[in-house]
Protein backbone atom coordinates (compact mmCIF):
# COMPACT_ATOMS: atom_id res chain seq x y z
CA UNK A 1 0.00 0.00 0.00
CA UNK A 2 1.20 3.49 -0.91
CA UNK A 3 0.44 7.18 0.64
CA UNK A 4 -0.53 9.66 -2.92
CA UNK A 5 -0.54 13.15 -1.98
CA UNK A 6 -2.14 15.76 -3.82
CA UNK A 7 -0.93 19.22 -2.64
CA UNK A 8 -3.17 21.94 -4.23
CA UNK A 9 -3.46 25.80 -3.48
CA UNK A 10 -6.41 25.65 -0.34
CA UNK A 11 -6.17 21.61 0.47
CA UNK A 12 -4.01 18.77 0.13
CA UNK A 13 -5.96 15.13 -0.45
CA UNK A 14 -4.26 11.75 0.85
CA UNK A 15 -5.55 8.66 0.10
CA UNK A 16 -4.46 5.22 0.81
CA UNK A 17 -4.17 2.64 -2.31
CA UNK A 18 -3.73 -0.83 -2.03
CA UNK A 19 -1.32 -2.77 -4.72
CA UNK A 20 -4.50 -3.19 -7.16
CA UNK A 21 -4.49 -0.02 -7.29
CA UNK A 22 -7.89 0.38 -4.94
CA UNK A 23 -8.15 3.86 -3.29
CA UNK A 24 -9.25 3.36 0.75
CA UNK A 25 -9.37 5.95 3.30
CA UNK A 26 -8.97 9.56 2.18
CA UNK A 27 -8.53 12.38 3.90
CA UNK A 28 -7.94 16.53 3.77
CA UNK A 29 -5.23 18.76 5.34
CA UNK A 30 -5.29 22.72 4.95
CA UNK A 31 -2.27 23.53 2.71
CA UNK A 32 -1.05 25.70 5.19
CA UNK A 33 2.56 28.19 4.01
CA UNK A 34 3.10 28.75 8.00
CA UNK A 35 3.83 24.91 8.76
CA UNK A 36 7.03 23.28 9.27
CA UNK A 37 8.07 19.34 7.86
CA UNK A 38 8.01 18.20 11.31
CA UNK A 39 4.14 20.25 12.45
CA UNK A 40 3.05 18.45 9.32
CA UNK A 41 4.53 14.95 9.91
CA UNK A 42 2.83 15.43 13.38
CA UNK A 43 -0.44 16.00 11.85
CA UNK A 44 -0.42 13.73 9.45
CA UNK A 45 1.01 10.79 11.97
CA UNK A 46 -2.37 12.04 14.45
CA UNK A 47 -4.84 11.55 11.61
CA UNK A 48 -3.58 8.38 10.23
CA UNK A 49 -3.59 6.90 13.43
CA UNK A 50 -7.15 8.02 13.61
CA UNK A 51 -8.01 6.07 10.58
CA UNK A 52 -5.57 2.92 11.65
CA UNK A 53 -3.30 3.89 9.09
CA UNK A 54 0.03 1.78 9.18
CA UNK A 55 2.26 4.12 8.30
CA UNK A 56 5.57 2.14 8.49
CA UNK A 57 3.66 -0.17 6.32
CA UNK A 58 3.24 1.96 3.63
CA UNK A 59 5.73 0.75 0.74
CA UNK A 60 6.10 4.54 0.22
CA UNK A 61 4.30 7.72 -1.22
CA UNK A 62 3.79 9.93 -4.10
CA UNK A 63 3.29 13.76 -4.33
CA UNK A 64 1.86 15.96 -6.24
CA UNK A 65 2.19 19.60 -5.59
CA UNK A 66 1.15 23.15 -7.18
CA UNK A 67 2.73 24.92 -4.21
CA UNK A 68 6.45 24.76 -3.84
CA UNK A 69 7.17 26.01 -0.64
CA UNK A 70 5.06 23.26 0.46
CA UNK A 71 6.67 20.35 -1.76
CA UNK A 72 9.52 20.09 0.50
CA UNK A 73 7.58 20.21 3.36
CA UNK A 74 5.62 17.39 2.35
CA UNK A 75 8.22 15.41 0.74
CA UNK A 76 10.40 15.25 3.99
CA UNK A 77 7.62 14.82 6.65
CA UNK A 78 6.52 11.43 4.84
CA UNK A 79 10.65 10.53 4.77
CA UNK A 80 10.33 10.98 8.70
CA UNK A 81 6.98 9.08 8.81
CA UNK A 82 7.14 6.29 6.38
CA UNK A 83 10.25 3.75 5.52
CA UNK A 84 9.33 3.76 1.80
CA UNK A 85 10.73 6.80 -0.08
CA UNK A 86 8.34 9.70 -1.32
CA UNK A 87 8.53 10.17 -5.26
CA UNK A 88 7.73 13.57 -5.94
CA UNK A 89 6.13 14.12 -9.77
CA UNK A 90 7.63 16.63 -12.35
CA UNK A 91 7.85 16.44 -15.95
CA UNK A 92 10.10 13.94 -15.85
CA UNK A 93 8.36 11.62 -14.05
CA UNK A 94 7.60 8.54 -16.33
CA UNK A 95 4.15 9.06 -17.42
CA UNK A 96 3.38 6.99 -20.73
CA UNK A 97 1.93 10.60 -22.06
CA UNK A 98 2.64 12.48 -25.26
CA UNK A 99 2.40 16.45 -25.48
CA UNK A 100 1.36 18.63 -28.30
CA UNK A 101 4.11 21.22 -26.61
CA UNK A 102 7.68 21.29 -27.09
CA UNK A 103 8.52 22.21 -23.14
CA UNK A 104 5.75 20.31 -20.87
CA UNK A 105 7.53 21.50 -17.83
CA UNK A 106 5.85 24.86 -17.73
CA UNK A 107 2.54 22.47 -17.19
CA UNK A 108 1.06 22.03 -13.83
CA UNK A 109 1.76 18.90 -12.24
CA UNK A 110 -1.81 18.16 -11.40
CA UNK A 111 -3.15 18.72 -14.78
CA UNK A 112 -1.22 16.06 -16.15
CA UNK A 113 -1.38 13.28 -13.58
CA UNK A 114 -5.25 14.12 -13.59
CA UNK A 115 -4.80 13.58 -17.86
CA UNK A 116 -3.08 10.40 -16.80
CA UNK A 117 -6.08 9.26 -14.52
CA UNK A 118 -8.16 10.16 -17.25
CA UNK A 119 -6.22 8.44 -20.34
CA UNK A 120 -5.81 5.22 -18.08
CA UNK A 121 -9.62 5.27 -16.88
CA UNK A 122 -11.82 6.58 -19.74
CA UNK A 123 -12.49 6.26 -23.38
CA UNK A 124 -10.22 8.83 -25.05
CA UNK A 125 -10.82 11.41 -26.42
CA UNK A 126 -11.06 13.29 -23.16
CA UNK A 127 -12.30 16.53 -21.77
CA UNK A 128 -11.34 17.17 -17.88
CA UNK A 129 -12.79 20.27 -15.64
CA UNK A 130 -10.80 20.32 -12.32
CA UNK A 131 -12.38 22.55 -10.28
CA UNK A 132 -10.25 24.13 -7.26
CA UNK A 133 -8.85 27.52 -6.62
CA UNK A 134 -8.56 28.18 -10.24
CA UNK A 135 -10.81 26.20 -12.74
CA UNK A 136 -9.29 23.93 -15.12
CA UNK A 137 -10.05 22.51 -18.50
CA UNK A 138 -7.75 20.21 -20.41
CA UNK A 139 -8.18 18.10 -23.45
CA UNK A 140 -6.29 14.67 -23.97
CA UNK A 141 -6.88 13.65 -27.88
CA UNK A 142 -7.81 9.85 -28.65
CA UNK A 143 -4.06 9.18 -29.71
CA UNK A 144 -3.85 9.97 -25.90
CA UNK A 145 -1.68 13.39 -26.71
CA UNK A 146 -2.23 16.12 -23.89
CA UNK A 147 -3.24 18.83 -25.77
CA UNK A 148 -3.82 22.39 -23.44
CA UNK A 149 -5.94 23.53 -22.61
CA UNK A 150 -7.94 26.69 -20.85
CA UNK A 151 -7.46 28.35 -16.71
CA UNK A 152 -10.94 30.10 -15.39
CA UNK A 153 -10.90 31.60 -11.96
CA UNK A 154 -12.47 28.76 -9.70
CA UNK A 155 -16.11 29.12 -8.14
CA UNK A 156 -14.58 30.22 -4.44
CA UNK A 157 -12.53 33.31 -6.09
CA UNK A 158 -15.50 34.68 -8.49
CA UNK A 159 -17.52 34.33 -4.95
CA UNK A 160 -15.06 36.14 -3.07
CA UNK A 161 -14.70 39.07 -5.40
CA UNK A 162 -17.99 39.62 -6.14
CA UNK A 163 -18.43 40.24 -2.43
CA UNK A 164 -14.82 42.18 -2.29
CA UNK A 165 -15.57 44.53 -5.54
CA UNK A 166 -18.78 45.63 -4.16
CA UNK A 167 -20.41 47.53 -1.04
CA UNK A 168 -23.60 46.04 -1.05
CA UNK A 169 -22.97 42.53 -1.81
CA UNK A 170 -21.83 40.00 1.47
CA UNK A 171 -20.01 37.50 1.57
CA UNK A 172 -21.45 34.22 1.02
CA UNK A 173 -20.99 30.38 1.20
CA UNK A 174 -21.39 28.72 -2.30
CA UNK A 175 -24.42 26.39 -2.35
CA UNK A 176 -27.66 26.37 -4.96
CA UNK A 177 -29.94 28.78 -5.29
CA UNK A 178 -33.79 28.48 -4.44
CA UNK A 179 -34.50 29.94 -8.09
CA UNK A 180 -32.65 30.87 -10.88
CA UNK A 181 -34.58 33.82 -11.10
CA UNK A 182 -34.08 35.19 -7.52
CA UNK A 183 -36.15 37.15 -5.63
CA UNK A 184 -32.94 37.82 -2.83
CA UNK A 185 -29.80 39.06 -3.40
CA UNK A 186 -27.49 35.96 -1.47
CA UNK A 187 -29.98 33.94 -3.78
CA UNK A 188 -29.19 36.15 -7.19
CA UNK A 189 -25.26 35.75 -6.51
CA UNK A 190 -25.88 31.85 -5.76
CA UNK A 191 -27.76 31.58 -8.68
CA UNK A 192 -25.35 34.07 -10.77
CA UNK A 193 -22.13 31.51 -9.88
CA UNK A 194 -23.51 28.18 -10.64
CA UNK A 195 -25.38 28.91 -13.33
CA UNK A 196 -22.88 31.29 -14.55
CA UNK A 197 -20.30 28.61 -14.59
CA UNK A 198 -22.03 25.76 -15.36
CA UNK A 199 -22.73 28.43 -18.77
CA UNK A 200 -19.08 28.84 -19.10
CA UNK A 201 -18.33 24.69 -18.53
CA UNK A 202 -20.75 24.05 -21.39
CA UNK A 203 -19.24 26.59 -23.68
CA UNK A 204 -16.01 25.54 -23.42
CA UNK A 205 -16.55 21.76 -23.66
CA UNK A 206 -18.61 22.63 -27.00
CA UNK A 207 -16.18 24.39 -28.62
CA UNK A 208 -13.74 21.28 -27.25
CA UNK A 209 -15.73 19.09 -28.89
CA UNK A 210 -16.21 20.67 -32.46
CA UNK A 211 -12.13 21.50 -32.58
CA UNK A 212 -11.83 17.81 -31.69
CA UNK A 213 -14.42 17.03 -33.99
CA UNK A 214 -16.25 14.27 -31.83
CA UNK A 215 -17.56 14.41 -27.96
CA UNK A 216 -15.24 12.33 -25.98
CA UNK A 217 -15.75 11.36 -22.12
CA UNK A 218 -15.74 14.73 -20.18
CA UNK A 219 -14.87 14.24 -16.42
CA UNK A 220 -15.25 16.75 -14.04
CA UNK A 221 -13.28 16.43 -10.43
CA UNK A 222 -12.48 18.82 -7.86
CA UNK A 223 -14.55 19.91 -4.59
CA UNK A 224 -17.04 21.52 -6.48
CA UNK A 225 -17.82 19.40 -9.17
CA UNK A 226 -20.79 17.62 -7.48
CA UNK A 227 -22.65 21.13 -7.11
CA UNK A 228 -22.08 22.78 -10.68
CA UNK A 229 -22.43 19.62 -12.81
CA UNK A 230 -25.76 18.83 -12.27
CA UNK A 231 -26.37 22.32 -13.43
CA UNK A 232 -24.26 21.89 -16.72
CA UNK A 233 -26.13 20.40 -19.93
CA UNK A 234 -23.50 17.89 -21.13
CA UNK A 235 -23.05 14.96 -19.35
CA UNK A 236 -20.26 14.61 -16.89
CA UNK A 237 -18.78 12.42 -15.04
CA UNK A 238 -17.66 13.31 -11.53
CA UNK A 239 -14.80 11.50 -10.68
CA UNK A 240 -13.66 13.31 -6.78
CA UNK A 241 -10.90 10.77 -7.47
CA UNK A 242 -8.81 11.50 -10.43
CA UNK A 243 -5.75 12.48 -9.66
CA UNK A 244 -5.25 10.04 -6.99
CA UNK A 245 -6.07 7.57 -9.87
CA UNK A 246 -3.37 9.59 -11.76
CA UNK A 247 -0.78 9.53 -9.03
CA UNK A 248 -1.23 4.93 -8.77
CA UNK A 249 -0.29 5.06 -12.12
CA UNK A 250 2.93 7.08 -12.27
CA UNK A 251 3.76 5.07 -9.20
CA UNK A 252 3.66 1.73 -10.83
CA UNK A 253 5.26 3.36 -14.02
CA UNK A 254 8.01 4.81 -11.40
CA UNK A 255 8.73 1.44 -9.75
CA UNK A 256 8.96 -0.71 -13.41
CA UNK A 257 11.07 1.89 -14.52
CA UNK A 258 13.86 1.57 -11.57
CA UNK A 259 12.95 -2.58 -11.57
Amino acid sequence: MILAIDCGNTHTVFGTITEEGEIQKIFRMESSRRKTSYEYAADIAQICQLLEIDLQGLEGSILSSVVPELTTSYQKAMELLCKGKCVVVNSSSPMNMSFAMADPSGVAPDLIISAVGAKNNYPLPAIIIDMGTATTITVVNKEGVFMGGVILPGVGISMNALAKETSLLPSIDVAPAKTLISTDTVDAMRAGIIYGTAGSLDGIVEHFQEELQEEGSVIATGGLAHLICPYCKHKMIVDDNLLLKGLWKIWQLEQGKQG
